[in-house]
């Protein structure tokens, strides 16, 4: 099923292949996905879109190591045509050091599925 504007959720697993590869950040990514399709479930949102915002919210991670201001801003960027305007926004605010800020559902669930994400990677 596809969500607005076009991208499947077996495109965005793509994505992170291509720009995550086999790495941690992938299983992440993957594991934020899942929250988020959790969050959005409970809360009657678009679960594939919530999803699929989970999975693509850090593709940008190793092309802005040397600069996390813009983590999530060139993500968003390469998404432009695949996402809609929140999924976006949510994306572009999810980490705090872009001093961008959104306060919808959508991305109020990214910064809470992506915290909850690190928390088990480092907690276990």
């Amino acid at each position: 099923m596809r969500i607005p504007l076009g991208m499947t959720i077996e495109e965005a697993l793509d994505r992170i292949a291509t720009h995550l590869g086999s790495s941690k950040r992938a299983e992440h990514s993957v594991f934020v996905g899942h929250i988020m399709r959790l969050l959005a479930e409970r809360l009657a949102a678009d679960a594939l879109l919530w999803e699929a915002t989970g999975l693509c919210h850090d593709l940008d991670f190793f092309s802005t190591a040397d600069d996390r201001r813009q983590h999530g801003i060139v993500s968003a960027a390469w998404l432009a045509a695949d996402l809609p305007a929140a999924a976006l926004e949510a994306i572009r605010s999810h980490d705090h050091r872009t001093g961008i800020q959104a306060d919808t559902p959508i991305a109020d669930a990214l910064k809470l599925a992506d915290a909850l994400a690190i928390a088990d990677e480092t907690i276990g």
